[in-house]
């Protein structure tokens, strides 16, 4: 989920304004929300299934190259 994570702070971070919200990038309150986030994204996801998205598209891009020697 680390990547994933990580990607979607950054999506979100950019897309901030599109909303009409505005931060300021000193703090606490934006940091929270990101952390927490994550947190219960992370959580929720994890139960119904084994990989983050962009973990388990990563996987799958790469798999045939576990055939090759």
């Amino acid at each position: 989920m680390s990547l994933t994570a990580y990607v979607g702070h950054f999506v979100i971070q950019g897309r901030l304004p599109w909303f009409g919200a505005t931060y300021d990038e000193e703090s606490w309150v934006t940091l929270l929300m990101f952390v927490l986030g994550a947190i219960v994204f992370a959580a929720i996801w994890s139960r119904f299934f084994r990989r983050g998205p962009l973990e388990y598209l990563l996987n799958a891009a790469t798999r045939p190259a576990k055939r090759i020697r």
